[in-house]
């Protein structure tokens, strides 16, 4: 990205600070001296960062809490502290791998991994990265973001791949991202690692809808009986369920 068009963010930005609240697309175009066609680009990418969010008035945008966290505690931090009660919890009863993870662009980054004590394990470092696409932790995330951003984030990443396959990439994508919202979990087996299935779900319901928790258990030790039993914990957190933990495994 060129130091001009951080400018021109930060100008949009400065904008919605000054004035305190939502602004349209006109508006921010007329305070910040930037063409439409501009301030509609790097809205959409600020929207699909975190840093601004819908306003009341149907085309409106105003600021996220996002920005005020990086200063007051560290975006990761209080992310983490949010999540942690939750981690917490799944990591006790299932005793598997539980990651938190972070919608960053096309990428999902794990800011957080409580390790399983069991001996078979696959494990990731905080700070790696993978597209969302590829994940279930990434795909719960998208899932629940609206129908605008969650569609420029699918063209995105299929423009990743080569030319020859993408319509069917794309629709495939879609009908899972589809599919994750209405159940309200994500399922992945064996994309990313050979051997590891995952269920995922987004901390929507934290305030954090960029943000998402999933569940890593190598296939060996994940008999229907388990995965459904987890399935079922997950989809009562996503719900808002504070009595999640209280069931039997």
């Amino acid at each position: 990205m060129s130091i001009a068009v951080l400018d021109k963010a930060f100008s949009i930005l400065e904008v919605l600070a000054r004035t305190g609240r939502a602004l349209s697309l006109a508006e921010l175009a007329a305070e910040s001296r930037l063409p439409k066609p501009t301030v509609h680009r790097i809205l959409g990418s600020l929207r699909d960062l975190g840093y601004l969010e819908p306003g009341e008035t149907r085309g409106s945008y105003r600021l996220t809490s996002r920005l005020a966290s990086l200063r007051e505690h560290g975006r990761d931090a209080l992310l983490r502290g949010k999540a942690q009660p939750i981690m917490a919890g799944l990591h006790a009863r299932f005793d598997e791998t539980v990651n938190l993870g972070v919608l960053e662009g096309v990428y999902v980054r794990y800011a957080e991994v409580l390790e399983t004590e069991q001996a078979l394990r696959w494990i990731v470092k905080p700070g790696a990265r993978d597209l969302f696409s590829t994940t279930a932790l990434g795909r719960a995330i998208a899932a629940n973001l609206p129908k605008e951003q969650r569609a420029r984030l699918v063209a995105k990443v299929v423009a990743l791949r080569p030319a020859r396959g993408r319509q069917a990439a794309r629709s495939r994508l879609e009908q899972e991202l589809e599919a994750t919202r209405l159940r309200g979990w994500a399922w992945e087996e064996e994309e990313t690692v050979a051997g590891v299935g995952c269920v995922a779900v987004s901390l929507s319901q934290l305030g954090e809808p960029l943000a998402g928790i999933s569940v890593a258990v190598p296939l060996s030790r994940f008999p229907e009986k388990r995965r459904l039993s987890l399935i079922a914990t997950l989809s009562r957190i996503h719900a808002g369920d504070d009595t999640a933990f209280l069931a039997s495994a």
